[in-house]
């Protein structure tokens, strides 16, 4: 007697698939994947640097099954041609215990269209990577997300 190899694997898969699609149903999304997510609090930005309007920079953490990240939105404006510090974290919000590091869009210019977003221990955020022949003239936050610890 000789078997199809796919019918037998695609048996062996559908009973788990089936388990798991039910027990997914039954479930609220949240509850499914153990998500925990924090309040947004705003940024509290440094002098020259101001919220782009309707887009208030924001962070929160989020926890996914016991891991917690930063997620952060919101568009930040200024002129800035130096690694600059643009903002601090919520007070009320704990300090990271290691630097957190994350890519964010930024204007595009001489084809350079992204710059990093990081976090220190004493909670500063500080974007890199503008300098006076490539200046930074916008930063959107929406984009990060990053293991906080």
């Amino acid at each position: 007697m000789s078997y199809n190899r796919r019918s037998i694997l695609g048996a062996a898969f559908a009973v788990p698939a089936a388990v798991a699609v039910a027990n997914l149903a039954a479930a609220s999304p949240a509850a499914a994947a153990g998500v925990e997510a924090g309040e947004w609090a705003d940024l509290v930005l440094e002098p020259g640097i101001t919220a782009q309007t309707g887009s208030t920079p924001q962070v929160r953490l989020v926890t996914i099954a016991g891991t917690t990240f930063l997620q952060a939105r919101g568009i930040i404006t200024g002129s800035f041609s130096a690694d600059t510090k643009v903002a601090t974290l919520p007070a009320a919000m704990a300090r990271p215990t290691s630097y957190i590091r994350a890519t964010a869009p930024r204007n595009n210019s001489q084809g350079i269209n992204a710059c990093r977003f990081e976090v220190n221990t004493a909670g500063s955020v500080t974007v890199y990577g503008a300098n006076t022949g490539n200046p930074i003239t916008w930063v959107q936050f929406d984009s990060v997300q990053t293991i906080w610890r």
